[in-house]
């Protein structure tokens, strides 16, 4: 039973003087329950020498702690009220603008496609921006510095000894004692973009300090824990440890044995299972220090060579997915805490429930008006909830690890059987690049010549690749690539992210999206460059109508003029390095605070550019993720079947929600020609990508000419594939959607359409042991086999197959099958099959 500690008023009066009459008596009275269990933990123990030092300095440390929390309290309310005055006004504005209250609401975290001013300012966007911050600024200058480092980064020596150079990089390190001046570099890169994050999150309201020698985020596996037992793991952590640091608190190595066996226990079934504040870097600030010791914990090992071990025997990944991990996540704290303040759950609450006041007590609205307008406004269900918790990543939390990682290698296996030619599908990102320039007021064929152009050069090089990286775009898939050796095979969910990684670099589609968005991102930047010869008044009514959008205002526009851009190639590249150094006088008409202008700006323009890229290249966002996962977490059973049945259906509705939506609803007041003159650009355009497509893959699949563009069929065809019709052309206009699956496939998801046809014909072999009526067709099992195989159906692999072995089965299966086929093609579509006579091993 837990004793609780009373103080006298002597011992108060004190304590109160010592402190500067800053702290409350409940922060005092914590303080001293702390010292007074802390000295009853080392009489249990019997570790009673020189006992009045320790109870001295752990008063000390106390002292500090409760200080500090005292500051950070004060700091937390002065940021609050700052942050909730800018949400009030936007969320005012946007209902002023028409909005209801709850989609105004929504518009914090997702942005909306409203053409309201601030609209596309959101914690979504925000995240992206802090994302080029990081990521982009570290892979931008090491482009710049050693290139070649980017691609060795994927070699294993090189990452176990940046580790160890990082972990040197302390007061008395000795920098450089691997000998690899490579890893020397990275090291201190890394070293350099996590403090940034830590700086900006400590500007945001944190508490992080910086711990000396830190060598990256420590991960745990939980099924290697789980499989070596909780003896075993302690018995082998232990050694690896510095004892010192991971228990300043602790007598014993039984009692670090029993803190380590909480460790333990934590790790494999508690909150959160994931790299714990402390591992990422940070310090459990003092409002947590009442917790028990193991959740509580971040092991410090002697060295880096221990933390290796430690890793390679229980953990996953490696030291360059780790940071990527670290400053990914740093950027989404950081988009939600600068949005939201230090609390942003608190906040969100409070600001529902602000509105919700006003609405009720407004005298101009009648009961009913009131109860429409109040309905769905609260945090704990529906809508807002799901925004909440998409924007702070809870979403992606597994409640069920074992069941999240099943479904998890169950949709990988769907995707690499089922995405083979996705590149040609995705051929609608040089539309939709067209249709984003046309829209900012540039026109849609200099966007769609800037895509085309993108895809003919390949992967940017010199300064156009560190533009592109300083931009934040062109680097996801070079990542990826990366990271996959160590990461993926052993991760905490998912055992196929790795095979996932080679399939989409095989298919084409992870260098497709990364080229398109360098070149979506450098046309927006260069864009920007040109139109900043010109006054914020004098701009074209469009470009300006997209400024305000992102809430750049006149005074932040001049101020982007005065900047130095790069030239390349005759461009003017306004990039976010050159914004860092804009000269105080340049800032001087948003604020006294030259610094914190600074860097507004800086976040202003990389928020621009990370959003209006994503108009360019369509990818999932915070809104189509609440439509796809209905606010459901991994690992149950509503979660699991949502992300089956919603498997493929992502691109759809982001184009329905972005695409669609901004040419809806997005334009500005008075631009309804305008608007019209896009509608029927993104239609025909799309139309004509998706003809593209479809000529592609039939030309894969080894049938030309293309089909007859005289035909209405063809266009009805083509206007699916292209993605214009989404997901509901699927339904309306054809049998199969626009990656070749299925009505079922289609309505439920590729797994659960797996499913149905694996148990159509386990019923069909059932019923031929019952009836000599039945039989189980031979063609059935190998067309079934084929669809339901990863890498199978590779655009370039498919055809080899078919013709080494697959049109012969079928002949076998089915006498006549590739007479049919072509016979078909050539009746349907006047197509010829132009690929060589297959081989025939089993004719």
């Amino acid at each position: 039973m837990k004793i609780r500690y009373k103080i006298g008023a002597d011992c108060f009066n004190a304590a109160n003087a010592a402190s500067g009459e800053k702290l409350s008596r409940d922060d005092i009275e914590a303080a001293f329950q702390r010292m007074a269990e802390y000295k009853a933990s080392l009489q249990a123990s019997g570790d009673i020498a020189g006992l009045g030092d320790k109870l001295k300095s752990f008063a000390e440390r106390e002292a500090e702690r409760t200080k500090i929390a005292a500051a950070l309290q004060r700091r937390h309310a002065a940021l609050n009220i700052l942050v909730r005055d800018r949400l009030d006004q936007a969320v005012t504005g946007y209902i002023n603008a028409g909005m209801s209250p709850k989609k105004a609401l929504l518009a914090v975290l997702e942005g909306t496609q409203k053409g309201v001013e601030g609209g596309r300012n959101s914690v979504n966007a925000l995240n992206g921006a802090y994302e080029a911050r990081y990521l982009g600024g570290m892979l931008g200058e090491m482009q710049a510095d050693a290139p070649h480092l980017i691609k060795a980064l994927r070699d294993p020596r090189l990452d176990a000894d940046i580790m160890r150079e990082m972990a040197e990089l302390k007061e008395g390190g000795k920098s450089g004692i691997t000998g690899n001046k490579d890893a020397q570099y990275v090291a201190k890169m890394f070293a350099k973009y996590a403090e940034l994050s830590r700086t900006d999150l400590n500007r945001l309201g944190a508490s992080i300090g910086k711990l000396d020698g830190w060598a990256g985020a420590q991960t745990h596996d939980d099924m290697k824990l789980i499989a070596a037992g909780k003896e075993s793991w302690v018995a082998s952590v232990l050694p690896k440890l510095d004892l010192a640091k991971t228990f300043p608190d602790i007598g014993s190595v039984k009692d670090a044995e029993e803190a380590l066996a909480g460790i333990y226990d934590t790790l494999i079934t508690g909150f959160p299972n994931k790299p714990t504040p402390k591992e990422m870097w940070q310090r459990v600030n003092p409002a947590n220090l009442a917790k028990s010791l193991g959740k509580s914990r971040v092991l410090h090992f002697r060295d880096a060579d221990s933390a290796l071990a430690y890793r390679d025997e229980f953990g996953y990944g490696n030291t360059v997915s780790g940071m990527v991990a670290h400053l990914r996540q740093a950027a989404k704290v950081a988009a939600n805490m600068e949005a939201l303040g230090p609390n942003p759950e608190v906040m969100y609450g409070s600001l529902v429930d602000g509105l919700n006041r006003s609405i009720k007590e407004n005298p101009n609205l009648s009961a009913a008006e009131k109860k429409k307008q109040m309905k769905g406004l609260t945090i704990d269900g529906g809508a807002l909830r799901d925004a909440l918790d998409i924007s702070t990543g809870l979403i992606t939390r597994p409640v069920n690890t074992t069941m999240a990682k099943i479904g998890s290698d169950i949709r990988a296996v769907q995707s690499m059987s089922k995405l083979g030619a996705a590149v040609w599908s995705s051929m609608t990102d040089t539309v939709t690049g067209g249709l984003a320039s046309q829209f900012r007021g540039s026109g849609f064929f200099k966007g769609f010549v800037n895509q085309v152009d993108g895809v003919m050069r390949g992967r940017p090089k010199g300064e156009q690749a560190e533009i592109s990286y300083l931009l934040g775009e062109g680097f996801d898939g070079l990542i990826g690539h990366i990271v996959s050796p160590a990461a993926a095979v052993d991760g905490p969910v998912g055992r196929l992210s790795k095979l996932q990684e080679t399939f989409f670099r095989w298919n084409g589609l992870s260098w497709w999206t990364d080229i398109q968005r360098a070149a979506a991102g450098r046309m927006i930047s260069s864009e920007m460059g040109m139109r900043a010869k010109t006054a914020f008044n004098d701009l074209p009514a469009n470009y300006k109508h997209v400024l305000g959008l992102h809430n750049i205002t006149e005074a932040k526009w001049e101020a982007i003029r005065k900047a130095e851009f790069r030239e390349v190639s005759g461009k003017s590249y306004v990039t976010p390095d050159r914004i860092r150094e804009l000269p105080d006088e340049a800032l001087a008409g948003l604020g006294k605070d030259a610094a914190k202008a600074r860097h507004d700006l800086e976040m202003s323009v990389l928020r621009f550019f990370a959003d209006e890229t994503s108009y360019g290249v369509i990818e999932t966002d915070a809104r189509s993720r609440r439509t796809s996962t209905l606010g459901t977490r991994p690992g149950t059973l509503a979660g699991e079947g949502i992300r089956f049945i919603m498997q493929f259906k992502g691109f759809p509705i982001a184009f329905a929600q972005r695409a669609i939506g901004r040419s809806a609803v997005g334009f500005r007041n008075g631009a309804k020609w305008d608007q019209g003159v896009h509608i029927g650009t993104m239609i025909a355009g799309m139309t004509m990508a998706g003809y593209a497509a479809m000529t592609m893959k039939d030309l894969t699949k080894g049938y030309w000419p293309p089909r007859d563009p005289t035909d209405v069929k063809t266009w009805a065809q083509a206007f699916v594939q292209g993605g214009a019709a989404g997901i509901y052309g699927d339904f309306l206009l054809g049998r199969v959607n626009r990656f070749g699956s299925g009505l079922a496939e289609t309505a439920m998801g590729p797994a659960f359409g797996m499913a149905f046809d694996a148990g159509d014909m386990i019923m069909k072999a059932r019923d031929a042991g019952l009836s000599s009526d039945e039989e189980v067709k031979l063609a059935d099992w190998i067309n079934f086999t084929t669809q339901n195989t990863p890498f199978a159906n590779l655009y370039w692999t498919r055809p080899v197959l078919d013709f080494l072995f697959l049109n012969s089965m079928r002949e076998v299966a089915s006498p006549g099958f590739q007479r049919k086929v072509e016979a078909k093609r050539r009746s349907q579509y006047g197509q010829q099959n132009v690929m060589p006579k297959s081989l025939q091993p089993f004719n």
